[in-house]
Protein backbone atom coordinates (compact mmCIF):
# COMPACT_ATOMS: atom_id res chain seq x y z
CA UNK A 1 0.00 0.00 0.00
CA UNK A 2 1.26 3.08 -0.71
CA UNK A 3 1.58 6.42 1.24
CA UNK A 4 2.05 9.83 0.94
CA UNK A 5 5.21 11.92 1.71
CA UNK A 6 3.83 13.44 5.15
CA UNK A 7 2.57 9.64 6.31
CA UNK A 8 6.01 8.18 4.89
CA UNK A 9 7.87 11.13 7.73
CA UNK A 10 5.31 10.35 10.39
CA UNK A 11 6.07 6.73 10.16
CA UNK A 12 9.75 7.42 10.37
CA UNK A 13 9.52 9.65 13.18
CA UNK A 14 7.43 6.83 15.34
CA UNK A 15 9.83 4.16 14.48
CA UNK A 16 13.13 6.60 14.98
CA UNK A 17 11.37 6.57 18.41
CA UNK A 18 11.19 2.65 19.20
CA UNK A 19 14.92 3.08 18.54
CA UNK A 20 15.63 4.88 21.76
CA UNK A 21 14.09 1.76 23.48
CA UNK A 22 16.42 -0.71 21.71
CA UNK A 23 13.78 -3.14 20.60
CA UNK A 24 14.61 -4.98 17.23
CA UNK A 25 11.75 -3.46 15.62
CA UNK A 26 13.78 -0.59 14.83
CA UNK A 27 16.32 -2.81 12.70
CA UNK A 28 13.85 -3.74 10.23
CA UNK A 29 14.03 -2.84 6.36
CA UNK A 30 12.81 0.07 5.64
CA UNK A 31 12.04 1.45 2.01
CA UNK A 32 11.45 4.99 0.66
CA UNK A 33 7.11 5.67 1.34
CA UNK A 34 6.86 2.44 1.54
CA UNK A 35 5.59 0.49 4.95
CA UNK A 36 8.44 -1.97 6.19
CA UNK A 37 6.88 -5.19 7.17
CA UNK A 38 10.24 -7.62 6.11
CA UNK A 39 11.80 -9.46 8.92
CA UNK A 40 15.56 -9.56 6.86
CA UNK A 41 18.30 -8.11 8.82
CA UNK A 42 20.94 -6.48 6.52
CA UNK A 43 23.05 -5.35 9.55
CA UNK A 44 25.84 -7.60 7.63
CA UNK A 45 26.35 -9.53 4.28
CA UNK A 46 24.21 -12.13 4.04
CA UNK A 47 21.65 -11.39 6.40
CA UNK A 48 19.12 -13.96 5.91
CA UNK A 49 18.20 -14.54 9.02
CA UNK A 50 14.70 -12.78 10.38
CA UNK A 51 15.33 -10.47 13.45
CA UNK A 52 13.83 -10.87 16.79
CA UNK A 53 9.91 -10.25 16.42
CA UNK A 54 9.40 -9.99 12.99
CA UNK A 55 6.84 -11.41 11.21
CA UNK A 56 8.69 -13.66 8.48
CA UNK A 57 5.44 -13.27 5.57
CA UNK A 58 4.72 -9.93 4.61
CA UNK A 59 0.85 -10.38 6.32
CA UNK A 60 -1.34 -7.75 7.45
CA UNK A 61 -0.95 -7.38 10.94
CA UNK A 62 -0.73 -4.13 13.35
CA UNK A 63 2.76 -3.19 14.39
CA UNK A 64 2.27 -3.23 17.89
CA UNK A 65 2.30 -6.91 17.10
CA UNK A 66 5.89 -7.96 17.49
CA UNK A 67 6.20 -6.49 20.57
CA UNK A 68 5.21 -9.64 22.51
CA UNK A 69 7.33 -9.34 25.31
CA UNK A 70 8.26 -6.76 27.92
CA UNK A 71 11.16 -5.10 26.98
CA UNK A 72 12.41 -4.29 30.69
CA UNK A 73 11.56 -7.97 32.01
CA UNK A 74 14.55 -9.53 33.60
CA UNK A 75 14.79 -13.00 32.24
CA UNK A 76 16.01 -16.10 34.51
CA UNK A 77 19.55 -17.32 33.69
CA UNK A 78 19.66 -20.42 31.53
CA UNK A 79 22.86 -21.45 33.07
CA UNK A 80 23.29 -22.65 36.38
CA UNK A 81 26.02 -20.81 38.20
CA UNK A 82 28.50 -22.99 40.36
CA UNK A 83 29.93 -22.34 43.20
CA UNK A 84 33.48 -21.52 42.75
CA UNK A 85 35.30 -23.15 45.94
CA UNK A 86 35.48 -26.97 46.35
CA UNK A 87 35.09 -26.98 50.27
CA UNK A 88 31.70 -24.99 49.42
CA UNK A 89 30.53 -27.24 46.68
CA UNK A 90 31.47 -30.32 46.87
CA UNK A 91 31.78 -31.07 51.23
CA UNK A 92 28.16 -29.80 51.02
CA UNK A 93 24.81 -30.26 49.88
CA UNK A 94 21.92 -28.12 49.42
CA UNK A 95 19.76 -26.97 52.64
CA UNK A 96 16.65 -28.43 51.53
CA UNK A 97 17.62 -32.04 52.48
CA UNK A 98 17.99 -31.61 56.29
CA UNK A 99 16.78 -28.30 57.73
CA UNK A 100 17.48 -28.57 60.94
CA UNK A 101 20.98 -28.60 60.50
CA UNK A 102 21.05 -25.68 58.12
CA UNK A 103 23.70 -23.36 57.68
CA UNK A 104 23.35 -19.28 57.68
CA UNK A 105 25.14 -19.80 53.91
CA UNK A 106 22.55 -22.31 53.12
CA UNK A 107 24.43 -25.51 53.13
CA UNK A 108 24.78 -28.73 55.38
CA UNK A 109 28.23 -30.02 56.18
CA UNK A 110 28.87 -33.84 56.12
CA UNK A 111 26.20 -35.05 53.38
CA UNK A 112 29.55 -36.51 51.37
CA UNK A 113 32.14 -39.40 51.59
CA UNK A 114 35.33 -40.39 49.91
CA UNK A 115 35.66 -44.02 49.76
CA UNK A 116 39.69 -45.98 49.57
CA UNK A 117 40.71 -49.39 49.28
CA UNK A 118 43.38 -51.60 50.17
CA UNK A 119 44.90 -54.73 47.81
CA UNK A 120 42.37 -56.67 49.92
CA UNK A 121 39.57 -54.62 48.97
CA UNK A 122 39.17 -53.56 52.61
CA UNK A 123 37.42 -50.49 52.21
CA UNK A 124 36.93 -47.29 54.66
CA UNK A 125 35.01 -43.91 54.28
CA UNK A 126 36.21 -40.60 55.21
CA UNK A 127 33.48 -37.65 55.36
CA UNK A 128 34.50 -34.17 53.83
CA UNK A 129 34.03 -31.26 56.43
CA UNK A 130 33.82 -27.55 55.57
CA UNK A 131 36.76 -26.83 58.09
CA UNK A 132 35.35 -23.76 59.10
CA UNK A 133 36.66 -23.10 62.80
CA UNK A 134 32.93 -21.85 63.42
CA UNK A 135 31.26 -24.97 62.16
CA UNK A 136 29.25 -26.61 64.78
CA UNK A 137 29.38 -30.14 62.97
CA UNK A 138 32.50 -29.94 61.53
CA UNK A 139 34.54 -28.31 64.67
CA UNK A 140 35.21 -32.25 66.87
CA UNK A 141 35.98 -33.70 63.22
CA UNK A 142 38.23 -31.13 62.37
CA UNK A 143 40.49 -30.99 65.79
CA UNK A 144 41.21 -34.42 65.51
CA UNK A 145 42.28 -34.32 61.72
CA UNK A 146 44.55 -31.17 62.91
CA UNK A 147 45.81 -33.18 65.72
CA UNK A 148 46.73 -35.96 63.27
CA UNK A 149 48.09 -33.90 60.88
CA UNK A 150 50.46 -32.39 63.01
CA UNK A 151 51.86 -35.15 65.45
CA UNK A 152 53.83 -36.96 62.62
CA UNK A 153 55.97 -34.53 63.01
CA UNK A 154 55.39 -33.29 66.81
CA UNK A 155 56.34 -36.33 67.98
CA UNK A 156 59.78 -36.12 66.90
CA UNK A 157 60.03 -33.35 69.76
CA UNK A 158 61.25 -34.04 73.34
CA UNK A 159 61.01 -32.23 75.39
CA UNK A 160 59.02 -29.54 74.25
CA UNK A 161 59.00 -25.67 74.02
CA UNK A 162 55.93 -23.89 74.19
CA UNK A 163 56.29 -20.05 73.50
CA UNK A 164 53.04 -17.66 73.14
CA UNK A 165 53.47 -14.13 71.94
CA UNK A 166 50.50 -12.01 72.19
CA UNK A 167 50.13 -8.48 70.60
CA UNK A 168 49.18 -4.88 72.44
CA UNK A 169 45.72 -4.29 72.29
CA UNK A 170 46.82 -0.59 69.82
CA UNK A 171 48.32 -2.34 67.04
CA UNK A 172 46.01 -5.00 66.82
CA UNK A 173 43.78 -3.10 64.51
CA UNK A 174 46.80 -3.84 61.91
CA UNK A 175 46.85 -7.22 62.18
CA UNK A 176 43.52 -7.83 60.75
CA UNK A 177 44.95 -8.62 57.17
CA UNK A 178 46.17 -12.29 56.88
CA UNK A 179 49.00 -11.24 54.84
CA UNK A 180 50.37 -9.27 57.93
CA UNK A 181 49.76 -12.48 60.49
CA UNK A 182 51.31 -14.80 57.62
CA UNK A 183 54.59 -12.26 57.81
CA UNK A 184 54.90 -11.88 61.63
CA UNK A 185 55.22 -16.25 61.97
CA UNK A 186 57.54 -16.66 59.06
CA UNK A 187 59.60 -13.93 61.10
CA UNK A 188 59.30 -15.51 64.06
CA UNK A 189 60.13 -18.93 62.54
CA UNK A 190 63.16 -17.65 61.16
CA UNK A 191 64.41 -15.79 64.09
CA UNK A 192 64.17 -18.84 66.03
CA UNK A 193 66.07 -21.25 63.35
CA UNK A 194 69.09 -18.99 64.03
CA UNK A 195 68.99 -19.28 67.17
CA UNK A 196 69.69 -22.70 66.62
CA UNK A 197 66.62 -24.77 67.22
CA UNK A 198 65.87 -27.17 64.47
CA UNK A 199 62.03 -28.13 64.81
CA UNK A 200 59.15 -25.05 64.78
CA UNK A 201 55.61 -25.42 64.90
CA UNK A 202 53.57 -22.14 64.57
CA UNK A 203 49.63 -21.92 64.78
CA UNK A 204 47.47 -18.51 65.22
CA UNK A 205 44.91 -17.79 67.98
CA UNK A 206 42.64 -15.43 66.42
CA UNK A 207 40.26 -14.89 70.00
CA UNK A 208 40.29 -15.78 73.43
CA UNK A 209 37.46 -17.96 75.06
CA UNK A 210 34.55 -16.13 74.95
CA UNK A 211 35.25 -13.93 71.91
CA UNK A 212 34.58 -10.49 73.34
CA UNK A 213 37.42 -8.85 71.18
CA UNK A 214 39.84 -9.11 68.39
CA UNK A 215 43.09 -10.90 70.44
CA UNK A 216 45.74 -12.46 68.31
CA UNK A 217 48.18 -14.54 69.61
CA UNK A 218 51.16 -16.71 68.48
CA UNK A 219 51.88 -20.23 69.68
CA UNK A 220 55.11 -21.74 68.95
CA UNK A 221 56.16 -25.37 69.91
CA UNK A 222 59.49 -25.97 69.29
CA UNK A 223 62.54 -28.44 70.24
CA UNK A 224 63.86 -26.61 73.22
CA UNK A 225 64.10 -26.81 77.15
CA UNK A 226 64.70 -25.20 80.09
CA UNK A 227 66.29 -22.07 79.53
CA UNK A 228 68.18 -19.68 82.77
CA UNK A 229 66.74 -16.44 83.61
CA UNK A 230 69.78 -14.94 81.38
CA UNK A 231 68.85 -16.58 78.34
CA UNK A 232 65.06 -16.26 78.46
CA UNK A 233 65.27 -12.73 78.99
CA UNK A 234 68.07 -12.60 75.57
CA UNK A 235 65.26 -14.24 73.79
CA UNK A 236 62.41 -12.23 74.44
CA UNK A 237 64.13 -8.93 73.89
CA UNK A 238 65.12 -10.33 70.37
CA UNK A 239 61.61 -11.33 69.50
CA UNK A 240 60.24 -7.62 70.93
CA UNK A 241 62.64 -6.16 68.41
CA UNK A 242 61.86 -8.26 65.30
CA UNK A 243 57.80 -8.24 65.60
CA UNK A 244 57.44 -4.52 66.53
CA UNK A 245 59.22 -1.54 65.91
CA UNK A 246 60.93 -0.04 68.99
CA UNK A 247 59.54 3.83 68.06
CA UNK A 248 56.08 1.92 68.15
CA UNK A 249 56.66 0.61 71.71
CA UNK A 250 58.13 3.52 72.46
CA UNK A 251 54.82 5.71 71.85
CA UNK A 252 51.73 3.33 73.04
CA UNK A 253 54.22 2.17 75.90
CA UNK A 254 53.51 -1.05 75.73
CA UNK A 255 55.46 -4.17 74.49
CA UNK A 256 54.95 -7.86 73.26
CA UNK A 257 53.96 -10.07 76.08
CA UNK A 258 55.84 -13.60 75.51
CA UNK A 259 55.17 -16.71 77.85
CA UNK A 260 57.86 -19.49 77.93
CA UNK A 261 57.32 -23.03 79.37
CA UNK A 262 58.49 -26.26 78.48
CA UNK A 263 56.69 -29.91 78.59
CA UNK A 264 58.72 -32.97 79.67
CA UNK A 265 55.98 -35.75 79.99
CA UNK A 266 53.97 -37.75 77.42
CA UNK A 267 50.74 -36.25 78.85
CA UNK A 268 51.93 -32.66 79.19
CA UNK A 269 52.95 -32.38 75.23
CA UNK A 270 50.13 -34.06 74.22
CA UNK A 271 47.51 -31.77 76.48
CA UNK A 272 49.54 -28.51 74.97
CA UNK A 273 49.31 -29.68 71.08
CA UNK A 274 45.56 -30.41 71.91
CA UNK A 275 45.22 -26.70 72.92
CA UNK A 276 47.43 -25.19 70.18
CA UNK A 277 45.40 -26.98 67.51
CA UNK A 278 42.38 -26.31 68.80
CA UNK A 279 39.95 -23.54 67.15
CA UNK A 280 39.30 -20.30 68.75
CA UNK A 281 37.04 -18.75 65.97
CA UNK A 282 34.45 -20.69 67.50
CA UNK A 283 31.36 -18.18 66.36
CA UNK A 284 31.29 -16.09 63.02
CA UNK A 285 28.83 -13.07 64.59
CA UNK A 286 31.80 -12.11 66.61
CA UNK A 287 33.71 -10.82 63.43
CA UNK A 288 32.25 -11.15 60.31
CA UNK A 289 34.51 -9.38 58.14
CA UNK A 290 37.65 -11.20 59.61
CA UNK A 291 36.03 -14.18 58.76
CA UNK A 292 35.91 -13.57 55.31
CA UNK A 293 38.88 -12.32 55.04
CA UNK A 294 40.55 -15.63 56.50
CA UNK A 295 39.28 -18.02 53.76
CA UNK A 296 41.77 -19.53 52.57
CA UNK A 297 44.62 -18.41 55.29
CA UNK A 298 47.41 -21.33 55.95
CA UNK A 299 47.59 -21.48 59.66
CA UNK A 300 49.52 -23.63 61.17
CA UNK A 301 53.34 -23.96 59.55
CA UNK A 302 55.99 -26.12 60.09
CA UNK A 303 59.70 -25.36 59.92
CA UNK A 304 63.39 -26.97 59.67
CA UNK A 305 64.26 -30.68 59.54
CA UNK A 306 61.81 -33.40 60.34
CA UNK A 307 63.63 -36.46 59.48
CA UNK A 308 64.00 -38.20 63.42
CA UNK A 309 62.49 -41.24 64.51
CA UNK A 310 59.84 -40.34 67.15
CA UNK A 311 60.96 -39.67 70.94
CA UNK A 312 57.73 -40.81 72.44
CA UNK A 313 54.67 -42.31 72.76
CA UNK A 314 50.64 -41.87 72.70
CA UNK A 315 49.73 -43.14 76.42
CA UNK A 316 46.01 -43.45 77.73
CA UNK A 317 43.22 -42.30 75.88
CA UNK A 318 45.56 -40.56 73.32
CA UNK A 319 46.42 -43.88 71.57
CA UNK A 320 43.10 -43.69 69.19
CA UNK A 321 45.02 -41.36 67.08
CA UNK A 322 47.59 -43.97 66.04
CA UNK A 323 44.82 -45.05 63.39
CA UNK A 324 44.37 -41.87 62.50
CA UNK A 325 48.53 -41.24 61.89
CA UNK A 326 48.16 -44.72 59.54
CA UNK A 327 45.41 -43.06 57.80
CA UNK A 328 47.68 -40.00 56.98
CA UNK A 329 50.31 -42.05 56.06
CA UNK A 330 47.97 -43.78 53.46
CA UNK A 331 48.02 -47.13 55.08
CA UNK A 332 44.95 -48.80 55.66
CA UNK A 333 44.70 -49.38 60.02
CA UNK A 334 43.85 -52.68 60.25
CA UNK A 335 45.58 -54.51 57.30
CA UNK A 336 48.24 -52.31 57.42
CA UNK A 337 48.62 -51.97 53.35
CA UNK A 338 48.58 -49.05 51.17
CA UNK A 339 44.88 -47.66 50.21
CA UNK A 340 43.61 -45.32 47.48
CA UNK A 341 41.52 -42.71 47.55
CA UNK A 342 38.13 -42.63 45.22
CA UNK A 343 37.77 -39.23 43.86
CA UNK A 344 34.25 -39.32 43.16
CA UNK A 345 32.68 -38.60 46.09
CA UNK A 346 29.56 -40.27 47.63
CA UNK A 347 26.58 -39.51 49.53
CA UNK A 348 27.16 -40.10 53.79
CA UNK A 349 23.54 -41.89 53.70
CA UNK A 350 24.89 -44.61 51.70
CA UNK A 351 28.19 -45.50 53.77
CA UNK A 352 25.93 -44.67 56.89
CA UNK A 353 23.85 -47.78 56.17
CA UNK A 354 26.05 -49.74 56.17
CA UNK A 355 27.20 -49.36 59.94
CA UNK A 356 30.54 -48.66 59.90
CA UNK A 357 32.83 -48.48 62.66
CA UNK A 358 34.31 -44.87 63.90
CA UNK A 359 37.91 -44.30 64.37
CA UNK A 360 37.77 -40.86 64.79
CA UNK A 361 38.35 -37.78 62.90
CA UNK A 362 35.84 -38.53 60.23
CA UNK A 363 37.32 -41.74 59.48
CA UNK A 364 35.08 -45.00 59.13
CA UNK A 365 35.51 -48.69 58.67
CA UNK A 366 33.56 -49.90 56.22
CA UNK A 367 32.31 -53.96 56.12
CA UNK A 368 34.80 -56.38 53.67
CA UNK A 369 32.78 -56.60 50.19
CA UNK A 370 30.96 -59.48 50.09
CA UNK A 371 31.95 -61.94 47.45
CA UNK A 372 29.59 -62.68 44.81
CA UNK A 373 27.28 -66.14 45.99
CA UNK A 374 29.03 -69.27 44.49
CA UNK A 375 26.64 -71.22 41.92
CA UNK A 376 25.06 -74.67 42.08
CA UNK A 377 26.75 -77.51 40.70
CA UNK A 378 24.89 -78.61 37.29
CA UNK A 379 26.06 -81.91 36.40
CA UNK A 380 26.03 -82.27 32.50
CA UNK A 381 25.08 -85.94 32.51
CA UNK A 382 23.81 -88.84 34.59
CA UNK A 383 26.29 -90.51 34.46
CA UNK A 384 28.48 -88.19 36.81
CA UNK A 385 26.21 -89.11 39.22
CA UNK A 386 27.51 -91.13 42.52
CA UNK A 387 26.37 -94.88 42.61
CA UNK A 388 24.22 -93.98 46.06
CA UNK A 389 22.46 -91.78 44.21
CA UNK A 390 18.82 -92.63 43.34
CA UNK A 391 18.47 -90.50 40.32
CA UNK A 392 20.62 -92.59 38.61
CA UNK A 393 18.55 -95.38 38.26
CA UNK A 394 15.56 -95.75 35.69
CA UNK A 395 12.23 -94.53 37.01
CA UNK A 396 10.67 -98.28 37.14
CA UNK A 397 13.74 -99.24 39.18
CA UNK A 398 13.39 -96.33 41.52
CA UNK A 399 9.60 -96.80 42.02
CA UNK A 400 9.98 -100.61 42.80
CA UNK A 401 12.27 -99.02 45.98
CA UNK A 402 9.82 -96.31 46.45
CA UNK A 403 7.56 -99.50 47.31
CA UNK A 404 9.64 -102.02 49.02
CA UNK A 405 10.31 -99.00 51.80
CA UNK A 406 6.90 -98.54 52.42
CA UNK A 407 6.29 -102.36 52.65
CA UNK A 408 8.79 -102.16 55.18
CA UNK A 409 7.40 -103.09 59.15
CA UNK A 410 8.54 -100.08 61.26
CA UNK A 411 9.80 -100.46 64.68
Amino acid sequence: MSIGRAGADYLKCNLSGLSLLDHPLSRAERTPEVVAVSGVYRGRPGGEESSPGIPRTNLSSPPTAVLTETIDTPKKPTQKITPAYYLDYEATSPSTLIFNRQKPYGKMCGSLCLIAQDGDENQMGKRLTCRREWCNDCGVIEHRRRIARVLDHLLQICPMSYIVITFPLEVRSMMRDPKVLAVLGKKVRRLLRKRGYRKLFTRWHFFGEHGEKYHPHLNVLCDGEWLAPEQLADLKDLIRRKLLPRSIAKTIGKDLDIRYAYRRTNKEMMHTIKYVTKASFTDITWDEPLANALYGFHNGCFAGFWDDPPKWKLTGTDKKFNALLKVRKGIHPVSGKPIKWNKEPIPWALVEAQNPVDIGGGYYLLPPIRSPPSSPVRLNSISELPDSDERKHPNAIRRGIARARLAEPSD
